[in-house]
């Protein structure tokens, strides 16, 4: 029922992108996507009218894989690259006036594709704390307005900074664990951003993503 779920959940989205539907760009200007260990990451976007609230599930967040290797010491450059979508990211939209709740879920009629992208490098002769680097945000949100026309979709383009927060590994010297991060929106204009980069690192994250479902299930 899961595999059914993230597959209805998704579907929007993959019509959506190989449709010619009309497409808006809606900037991003305020909320935050935060993480902690073992718990759902909380997404909140807002701007131009649009907004979401809701919860990234199984998704990718590279920050977090990076540490638990741990591949977090002075010196290296910890990829910011976070990534949610279909059934993964679920919870309740505006826009227009209309409120689309179960966004993501079976058989939904709206659906959200979430990325962000950066980078930070921790510093030599860092002992750990806070870290801040900017980031940039590029998403979709699809969703149905009549069942006999191609979903209509907003492109979301934002940016702003990321805060991670990092701690001292408990058994590998020099290394960190990463304890929390904070990646939230500031009103900075962005430049819009192509179409098929969207779709392309979307796709890409996708597989990985699935890749690393497959071996986790594999180990276990």
């Amino acid at each position: 029922m899961a595999r059914l779920s993230n597959t209805l959940g998704m579907g929007l989205l993959f019509v959506c992108l190989a449709q010619p539907a009309r497409a808006e760009t809606i900037l991003i200007t305020a909320g935050a996507l935060d993480w902690s260990p073992g718990q759902p990451q909380a997404i909140t976007l807002s701007g131009d009218g649009f907004t979401f609230e809701g919860a990234g599930l199984t998704g990718i967040f590279e920050p977090r894989t990076q540490c638990f290797v741990p591949e977090c010491t002075a010196g290296v450059t910890v990829d910011l690259h976070a990534l949610w979508l279909g059934n993964d990211l679920t919870g309740t939209a505006t826009f227009e006036g209309r409120t689309f709740t179960g966004v993501g879920g079976l058989a939904a009629d709206s659906s959200l594709l979430a990325e962000w992208t950066g980078a930070l490098t921790i510093p030599t002769g860092f002992t750990g704390g806070l870290l801040t680097a900017p980031f940039l945000f590029t998403g979709l949100f699809s969703f149905l307005e009549d069942p006999m026309q191609p979903p209509r979709r907003l492109d979301l383009v934002g940016s702003g900074v990321a805060s991670l927060l990092f701690t001292p590994h408990s058994t590998e010297p020099g290394a960190f664990n990463l304890a929390s991060a904070r990646y939230e929106f500031d009103s900075a204009p962005v430049p819009e951003p192509a179409s098929m980069l969207l779709i392309g690192t979307g796709l890409a994250g996708l597989a990985a993503m699935r890749r690393r479902r497959r071996a986790h299930e594999a180990a276990n």
